[in-house]
């Protein structure tokens, strides 16, 4: 982990590799992407879910992905909604997003709540949440709050040492442990060998061992981490590329197990792993 103001919370290199994904795009592709994502905003300046309707989960893609596409037009819009979005409901997913857009929107001017609060909001309000998803929205709203306070990684560092996720844990927490890990000095090597069980010949990274198809979400998360900690992902690279490949479609980017929906979490996660291997 870098010092002071050299250190790169993971949320800002979410988008860097974003960036990096775009810039291997045709410039029709490039077009149609942009077009996407503004299409999907509604009047309110939020962005929809798959309904269409504004929902803070995927403003929170569509922030990353307008940052990512310097669409800085839809970003000034966006903040009006966000000056009006219900924190009142007590949905630990939605109070994340909230904060994760806005220490991306306004930077240091973004007053920071305390770590009680944060602990509270998914260890008391998330209970209802996939226990899973709550552990990786943790660590990354963690990282993006209180990266460069080095005490509060000193507790991190014990709490890793000891703790053993189970085997039947998705692809993504295995990601997001091994980036902290890596983040606070642990050997990661154990976990390089477990995340790389999760991949498949010809099918990409599985959302758990037992599924027979790839999905590009796990596939994404797996090669960030991967590259995160320095591991050699030649490999892995063609099967990676043939899955992004397969499921971009007319601007967008599919899940990869099946679901032919568009919408912004999985274009996301596409133009990352694609921004990953370059």
């Amino acid at each position: 982990m870098g010092n002071g103001n050299l250190y790169t919370p993971i949320l800002r290199q979410f988008i860097q590799s974003v960036q990096k994904g775009f810039g291997l795009l045709d410039k029709t592709s490039q077009a149609e992407v942009r077009e996407f994502v503004k299409m999907q905003q509604h009047k309110n300046g939020g962005f929809t879910d798959r309904g269409g309707n504004p929902d803070l989960y995927y403003s929170l893609f569509g922030v990353w992905l307008s940052v990512g596409l310097d669409l800085t037009h839809v970003l000034e819009k966006h903040k009006s909604f966000i000056s009006q979005a219900d924190t009142m409901q007590n949905k630990a997913v939605d109070k994340s997003a909230l904060i994760l857009i806005q220490i991306v929107l306004f930077g240091n001017d973004y007053k920071r709540p305390s770590l009680f609060t944060v602990l509270k909001m998914f260890f008391q309000f998330g209970i209802q949440t996939n226990i899973w998803y709550r552990v990786f929205l943790f660590l990354l709203t963690f990282d993006a709050l209180y990266g460069r306070k080095r005490v509060l990684y000193y507790f991190a560092h014990i709490w890793l040492q000891f703790y053993k996720p189970p085997n039947d844990a998705p692809c993504s927490i295995y990601s997001a442990l091994m980036v902290m890990k890596s983040q606070v000095g642990l050997s990661v090597e154990k976990e390089i060998r477990k995340l790389l069980s999760y991949f498949e010949e010809g099918r990409g990274f599985k959302a758990f061992q037992h599924l027979e198809t790839g999905d590009l979400l796990s596939t994404a998360v797996a090669l960030f981490s991967l590259k995160f900690v320095n591991a050699d992902l030649r490999v892995i690279t063609p099967t990676c590329l043939e899955l992004i490949q397969q499921n971009y479609e007319s601007g967008a980017f599919l899940s990869g197990d099946g679901d032919l929906s568009r919408d912004l979490e999985y274009t996301f996660y596409g133009l990352m792993a694609l921004g990953t291997l370059s």
